[in-house]
């Protein structure tokens, strides 16, 4: 079951990864006739595991394709303002402001449904204006086509947003008002119900603590909010291998629902009549699953929530059936379950981090428990060694236990981690070590405490004893987080060198016998991709006049000095802290500019180019920068094409243009932002000029975020003020 997951995981990678958007009903032919092939080789006999195997790769990459059909709606095709009523899907207030998601019911007077216009919308509302889930509101709005990735292969938000049927994003020119939108649905009225029951929750928290960082991390753990975390506190829990406390995943689960269950049978084995007669342990398993429900609808089930629940809900069914539940069988029944539900979700970093580290946590321990049961026959003779030996033992065993889990996990979400953000926790076993005995031990217990007996008026005190636990936490993560520098920093891992590593970790674990020693050749490979890869020297933003280049010394500068999304997402591919962000501001002469426009430099980067520093100085390197112009203006864009070696601009260069390269407005935007890769001339090829002289850097690679056939989700969005004017019911034939 398991390598059947991989495999239907395996499919949704290929068809992310076409060139172009496959036709889904003819890959559900091909699904269907693999399917029988395999149904007629199995009737025979001969059903081998590679039929097993490509049966589930189609399943996986014709579901994936149908997923995207189904979900594929109208999306914004250029800016526009806007007059929108709609109702409040989602709240909440983050780091960049509050957001709101609205279910739009009529724009600018006109309803929906007699128009063509995406039908979510995300904005950013003024700081303060609280608006709760179902409810109607009125609002003038900016709004912009969902971003696109901000980098090759990086952060896409636009995928994100079309799977999410997120038509468009912006922001509002005011508060939102209340508005007469209609009775919502019976879904909304649902959730807004449960989200009435969360904000309830954490007004009590709020009432019963003091306004402290420890009240925000009760508050997150609880009710799953995580809006009043402080940005030091994540950057240190991160550091310290903590931050996976945050997401409400197996720990909190287990604590929660087995502490139902062994209450309830507690309860129920104080009455012998029920005890001896029925089966209470059952009855225990139903009052625990609905305790889990519970707990999925107050945390946010988020997706690692999602997981854990389905986990626990196959140990309470395994309690029912006689069968043990936590498995790797359960594991990836839980995995299959969310991705035929979603496939998007398999490049979600929340996703691969949650069952990367439950597989290979579940392999360990299975290993683990299998070795221990080849020395049960010992179990008379520790009995015979006497009570204070046990104690050690089964210290020694807990302690063992808790250094392997936070090596395993560590080392399978760190990859990941790796590759999503740039950042690793170097001491993340120390941290987990001095950290999750309290949090296991004193912090969750008093939680599910607390909400046991909040409805009571009584969880003033196990609140307090949790927050007291949670001080302690935050002194060891900060103290781990002090102990590195550069608080994890490593640059991005690339995605093949990630898959890479992640194989040799799954193949050690999960394969048996001397085949784990194909483990070492995938591990080797992805340090040969890891020593040769080398980040982009030149980033290019898919609008706008933003790039980032290498200076002298190496280092990559933005253009701008505000700080944006992009910017900070192009150092993280570097391995900058978010400390030395500020300072990476181009200045003269690497960045000139005037009315007209600028014009920056750029150079290449290598190994060699730190040992030439190191021993000749900056100023004695030979290869001459390429120059980037910026114009402003068609006569500037016109002179650049004359004289700069790269062109980058919102304006459309004439097919004339002499520059070496153009990256004018129809080519950003049809492929995306940019990333350019330089060399310097080889010497030894005849380039450089006579006389001794510099010879200028060339372009080695370039790479865009889009490709030439985009994607559904990279397409342009086919709503404009045009489609807008034409659709609406005055201008109607």
């Amino acid at each position: 079951m398991l390598w059947w997951s991989f495999a239907f995981a395996a499919g949704i990678a290929v068809y992310n990864l076409l060139p172009e958007e496959p036709h889904w009903p003819v890959l559900a032919v091909l699904a269907a006739l693999t399917l029988a092939l395999a149904v007629w080789t199995g009737r025979r006999g001969t059903l081998g595991e590679t039929a097993i195997l490509t049966l589930a790769l189609a399943c996986g990459l014709t579901v994936a394709a149908m997923r995207t059909a189904i979900v594929d709606a109208p999306r914004l095709g250029e800016t526009m303002t806007v007059t929108l009523t709609g109702h409040v899907l989602e709240s909440g207030t983050g780091s960049r402001g509050t957001r709101v998601l609205l279910r739009l019911e009529t724009i600018d007077g006109h309803p929906r449904s007699a128009v063509t216009f995406p039908e979510k919308v995300r904005l950013r509302v003024p700081a303060g204006d609280h608006n709760r889930v179902g409810e109607g509101v009125s609002l003038r709005a900016r709004l912009f086509p969902p971003a696109g990735p901000v980098s090759p292969g990086g952060y896409d938000f636009s995928y994100r947003a079309f799977f999410s049927g997120i038509g468009a994003t912006g922001f509002s020119y005011g508060p939102a008002v209340p508005a007469e939108t209609g009775d919502p649905s019976l879904l909304l009225r649902m959730a807004a119900y449960i989200q009435h029951v969360r904000d309830g929750l954490a007004n009590r928290i709020r009432s019963a603590l003091p306004d402290t960082p420890e009240r925000a991390l009760v508050i997150a753990l609880l009710v799953g909010d995580r809006s009043g975390i402080s940005q030091e506190q994540e950057d240190d829990l991160r550091a310290a291998g903590l931050a996976h406390i945050l997401a409400i995943s197996g720990l909190h689960m287990a604590l929660f629902a087995g502490g139902a269950y062994g209450s309830v049978l507690l309860l129920l084995a104080l009455f012998p009549s029920l005890a001896l007669r029925w089966p209470t342990h059952k009855w225990a398993a139903v009052a625990a699953l609905a305790a889990a429900v519970a707990y999925l609808l107050i945390s946010g089930a988020a997706v690692a929530t999602q997981r854990s629940f389905l986990m626990i809900a196959l140990v309470f069914l395994g309690i029912f059936t006689g069968r043990r539940g936590l498995t790797l069988r359960s594991v990836a029944l839980a995995g299959l379950f969310l991705l035929i539900v979603a496939p998007e979700r398999l490049f979600f970093p929340g996703f691969q981090m949650s069952f990367a580290a439950v597989i290979c946590l579940v392999a360990v321990y299975e290993l683990w428990r299998k070795r221990s049961a080849d020395l049960q026959q010992q179990k008379d003779e520790g009995r015979a060694s006497g009570h204070f030996r046990q104690v050690l033992r089964f210290v020694g065993k807990w302690a063992m236990g808790l250094f392997v889990t936070a090596l395993v996990a560590g080392l399978a979400t760190g990859i990941i981690g790796a590759h999503h953000f740039g950042r690793i926790a170097p001491y993340g076993v120390l941290g987990n070590l001095l950290g999750m005995p309290v949090f296991s031990l004193l912090v969750m217990p008093m939680g599910v405490l607390a909400l046991v007996l909040m409805p009571l008026g009584l969880a003033a005190l196990p609140l307090h004893v949790m927050a007291f636990g949670l001080s302690i936490l935050q002194e060891t993560a900060a103290f781990t987080a002090n102990l590195s520098a550069d608080a994890g920093a490593v640059g991005t891992l690339g995605g093949m060198s990630a898959l890479l590593l992640l194989t040799a970790l799954f193949i050690a674990l999960l394969i048996s016998g001397r085949r784990r020693v194909w483990s070492l050749a995938q591990l080797t490979a992805a340090l040969a991709l890891i020593f040769l890869s080398r980040p982009p020297d030149i980033q290019i933003a898919a609008s706008g006049q933003v790039v980032a280049t290498r200076d002298e010394a190496g280092l990559l500068r933005v253009s701008k000095g505000r700080k944006s999304f992009q910017a900070e997402l192009w150092f993280q591919r570097e391995g900058v802290p978010d400390r030395e962000i500020e300072s990476r501001t181009m200045k003269s002469p690497q960045r000139r500019c005037d009315d007209e426009g600028c014009v920056v430099l750029a150079r290449a980067h290598t190994q060699q180019d730190k040992k030439d520093i190191g021993e000749k100085g900056v100023s004695e390197r030979g290869a001459v920068p390429l120059s980037i112009a910026l114009p402003k203006s068609p006569q500037a864009l016109s002179l650049d094409c004359r004289y700069a070696d790269i062109v980058v601009s919102d304006m459309i260069a004439s097919p004339g243009c002499e520059a070496l390269v153009v990256f004018d407005r129809d080519v950003r935007r049809r492929r995306g932002a940019i990333s350019v890769w330089l060399s310097h001339p080889d010497p030894a090829g005849g380039d450089s000029p006579a006389g001794g002289g510099s010879a200028s850097t060339e372009i080695s690679t370039i790479k865009y975020a889009m490709p030439v056939s985009p994607r559904p989700w990279h397409r342009p969005g086919s709503v404009t003020r045009e489609s807008l004017r034409r659709s609406s019911p005055r201008n109607g034939p």
